[in-house]
């Protein structure tokens, strides 16, 4: 059996924690933040704590859904999901400090793709810092 493995990979941002979040949660930005995971790929989401996480591809394929379980506006969004007994999750956390934002995100466990997932998701937050710096 292969062992699992969790990507745990922050970024520094020069920007406030409530610009982070909305980059994160507007739907405005889901395709550009998504297009790093695969072309068509984005997110959909109200946001809100319990809602339904939808993890698309184009025009309205749902890849996978999983549930917001915890929730602080600004600081923590945690998403789990069940794929059929295994369970994965993800994790952002925003800590702002002096104008400057860190970032972090937390996703598994992964297997055999860890290594292609965390390219991913370092390309991930390197697009929020762009588009930070671009607002």
């Amino acid at each position: 059996m292969e062992e699992s493995k969790i990507v745990l990979i922050s970024i520094d941002i020069n920007a406030n924690s409530s610009k982070i979040w909305n980059l994160i949660t507007n739907k405005d930005y889901a395709k550009e933040l998504g297009s790093e995971f695969d072309k068509n790929a984005f997110v959909e989401s109200d946001w809100k704590l319990g809602s339904k996480v939808h993890f698309k591809y184009e025009p309205n394929k749902i890849v996978s859904t999983g549930t917001i379980s915890k929730l602080i506006e600004k600081e923590l969004i945690q998403i789990d999901y069940d794929f059929s007994g295994f369970k994965y999750e993800e994790k952002y956390t925003i800590e702002e400090s002096n104008s400057i934002s860190k970032l972090a995100i937390y996703a598994g466990p992964y297997t055999s793709d860890f290594e292609a997932q965390k390219v991913v998701w370092k390309n991930w937050l390197s697009k929020v810092k762009e588009l930070s710096d671009k607002k």
